[in-house]
């Protein structure tokens, strides 16, 4: 496929997500908020690997987080293209600028299953993503589906290899058991780098859009992401090695 045409169409599906989110939006907080994460993934056996995520997130860009959530997950590859998991993870919210000192607004545990499918078509790379959770909020119990369309595209290598740079984008919805149709909508957009066949480094822009009964509201955060793999570490201390 030509390079160039697929560059075009990676810009065109960025702008034509970034319309239609705005174009949805009601209300806009411009203050900036900053959001770090840790993202692990890797192989456990040639069909089955693990995953896992660590968040910190600030309402504010004065870094006083606010937010954190931790969560892994199993996950087994039924084909080449399908994977399906189960997942756990923790979640806290904290009154803005508090730094965790005060007692926590919300906490949250949460489980869910997903199925995944992927495809990599010239230098694109798509993910598709639904997820099913149930989350544990005190004595609150709530279903929410999620679907998820991701994609990176490597700019200067035909592959995403040890090198690369690329971009990346993703746009998410998350649908509740009742009331709304679509609760909120998360886009991303950004760039990355691969430095190694374990280690990833992005930067991006983070679009949360929440819809309210009765108005709809967006924030903005800065976001700093860490992608480590440890399919090599295992392998290298594999007892069959």
């Amino acid at each position: 496929m030509n390079f160039k045409r697929d560059l075009v169409s990676f810009v065109f599906i960025t702008i034509c997500l970034l319309i239609i989110n705005n174009s949805l939006t009601a209300q806009t907080d411009h203050t900036v908020g900053y959001w770090d994460g840790l993202l692990w993934k890797g192989k456990l056996a040639p069909r089955w690997s693990n995953m896992g995520e660590a968040h910190l997130r600030s309402n504010n860009f004065d870094l006083k987080c606010d937010y954190y959530e931790i969560k892994t997950g199993i996950s087994y590859s039924i084909t080449s293209h399908f994977t399906g998991l189960v997942g756990l993870g923790y979640y806290g919210t904290f009154e803005t600028g508090a730094f965790f000192i005060t007692p926590a607004l919300q906490k949250e545990f949460r489980t869910w299953v997903e199925l995944a499918y992927k495809h990599s078509p010239g230098r694109f790379n798509f993910n598709h993503r639904a997820r099913l959770e149930q989350r544990f909020i005190g004595n609150v119990y709530k279903n929410r589906l999620r679907y998820q369309f991701a994609a990176t595209f490597p700019i200067n290598k035909r592959k995403m290899i040890p090198g690369s740079y690329y971009i990346s984008l993703y746009d998410e919805l998350f649908i509740p058991q009742h009331g709304v149709i679509v609760e909120k909508n998360r886009l991303y957009y950004g760039g990355g780098y691969k430095l190694s066949e374990s280690f990833s480094f992005q930067l991006g822009i983070v679009n949360d859009t929440d819809y309210k009964p009765d108005y709809h509201s967006i924030k903005n955060y800065l976001q700093f992401l860490v992608i480590y793999d440890f399919t090599k570490l295992f392998k290298k201390n594999s007892p069959d090695n």
